[in-house]
């Protein structure tokens, strides 16, 4: 049987404040076997708590930036990373596939063993599970969009990624599994947040919580952009219009209070009603320097590119956000201390996923032009909004998507998206991208420990 040692932190308890039974303090440091670690309701909170931290480790960092470093939003100098030459045997890009895949064995521990040795409430464990099942399906998300051949372009039948949905105790060679295609593992990912959006809470009790832990809103909005990334535009519709059933989420009414300026900040930012998933990492305060969210762009290292900057409208707030005054950075990443808190899923996300969806089954439709006049219309609010779409607009549906989708880029820049977007619409990320390496290569050390039955990408 595994043993687990763990370390909690201030992070962790925040996360798990006020599910946890004080009377029952853990050591800070220790080993437990898996009868004894889920036996238990708080020891069960405090793994679940370090599984969303290894989540933070493998889905914020490096795999957050690529998507604008490749996808012409901001530059890299990391040449094999814009030109897709990367060498599947350079340890260097290895984390990408191995921290995802950690995260999801430890998800995997409490969907499969809990309902074997936890001594506590059904009824509370089933929230439990479903919050791994989130986690779960976020990473192997995360994992496919970036290694699977296709997965974007709705090649179904392609190698995605090897799905393990078994808790892994130790290796011996008999475990190893081939990649699963493309399409079974979009099913799984559904299946798991079909399971989760049954027994996850629609509304936590505090903001933190709320914004930081999964819910039924989260829970459906990932699905939805899943949907997306699969091209299953009517699933996605139904996905994003149940994320935004309840009234639980709402536009800041700026973009200066949604992204405030975090630079010498050393205070915690509260998660606003527009976040629906986020890492708060501002409330972790250890003093190791290591803890943090790996974001370079408070930095500079990672500029945003000529050409996107002048994409924007005149008097656009998001383009006036960018060239701060100590710093030519985004305003979403300012804390010099690389501790913002890391949006993983905002409400514009939802709405433009719907707009879009819509606009692929229906046409040109008046909610979708609505969605779309809310997003655009809450980056003008000194200056009157250039213009309010009607659907005179858009003589076809092609031209509505082709807004909406320029929306997305401008309003989720630098959160990871518009490599991604582009690809699911035959786009090249980047002018030195090519279409043979929009797939990342497999790492070669899983070849190697499975003889060959892991297949790499074509073009590698």
């Amino acid at each position: 049987m595994k043993k687990y040692r763990y370390h909690i932190s201030l992070f962790t308890l925040l996360l798990v404040l006020g599910a946890c039974n004080r009377q029952l303090d853990l050591k800070p440091e220790g080993t437990m076997v898996e009868s004894e670690l889920l036996k238990y309701e708080q020891t069960t909170q405090n793994y679940l708590a370090d599984t969303y931290l290894r989540m933070m480790d493998a889905c914020a960092s490096d795999n957050y930036q690529i998507g604008d470093l490749t996808g012409g939003i901001a530059g890299t100098n990391d040449p094999n990373l814009a030109k897709g030459t990367i060498d599947p045997r350079d340890e260097n890009y290895t984390a990408l596939w191995s921290k995802p895949y950690l995260t999801i064995n430890q998800a995997n521990v409490i969907i499969n063993q809990l309902p074997k040795y936890a001594q506590f409430d059904k009824s509370k464990q089933a929230p439990l599970i479903a919050e791994a099942l989130f986690i779960r399906a976020y990473c192997y998300m995360v994992l496919l969009r970036l290694y699977g051949d296709g997965a974007l372009q709705g090649k179904k039948d392609n190698m995605g990624v090897p799905l393990r949905i078994a808790s892994f105790d130790g290796y011996n060679g008999s475990q190893d599994i081939p990649r699963a295609t493309n399409g079974a593992v979009y099913t799984q990912i559904l299946k798991d947040l079909d399971a989760a959006i049954a027994d996850l809470p629609a509304v936590r009790p505090d903001a933190l919580s709320q914004g930081s832990r999964a819910t039924k809103g989260a829970a459906n909005a990932l699905a939805a952009r899943v949907c997306l990334y699969s091209q299953q535009y009517e699933k996605a519709a139904t996905y994003a219009q149940a994320a935004l059933t309840g009234n639980n989420y709402s536009l800041q009414p700026n973009f200066w209070t949604m992204w405030p300026d975090h630079y010498a900040s050393l205070g915690s930012y509260p998660l606003s009603k527009e976040v629906l998933f986020a890492f708060p990492e501002s409330f972790n305060k250890t003093s190791k320097s290591n803890d943090n969210n790996g974001i370079y762009y408070a930095y500079g290292y990672y500029k945003t590119l000529p050409g996107f900057l002048a994409s924007y409208g005149d008097h656009d707030e998001r383009k006036d956000s960018i060239n701060l005054s100590y710093q030519p950075v985004m305003r979403k990443f300012t804390d010099m201390n690389m501790r913002d808190n890391v949006v993983m899923i905002r409400l514009p996300e939802v709405m433009l996923t719907l707009a879009e969806a819509l606009a692929q089954t229906k046409g040109v439709n008046s909610t979708s032009i609505d969605l779309l006049n809310q997003v655009y219309a809450r980056a003008y609010t000194v200056s009157p909004v250039p213009h309010v779409y009607v659907a005179a607009d858009f003589a076809t549906p092609a031209a509505l998507i082709d807004r909406i989708l320029q929306e997305r880029r401008w309003e989720l820049a630098f959160e990871g998206f518009a490599r991604f977007d582009a690809i699911r619409y035959g786009k090249a990320p980047n002018p030195e991208l090519p279409a043979t390496r929009y797939a990342f290569p497999i790492p070669q050390h899983e070849i190697d420990i499975t003889q060959g039955l892991i297949k790499q990408n074509p073009g590698y």
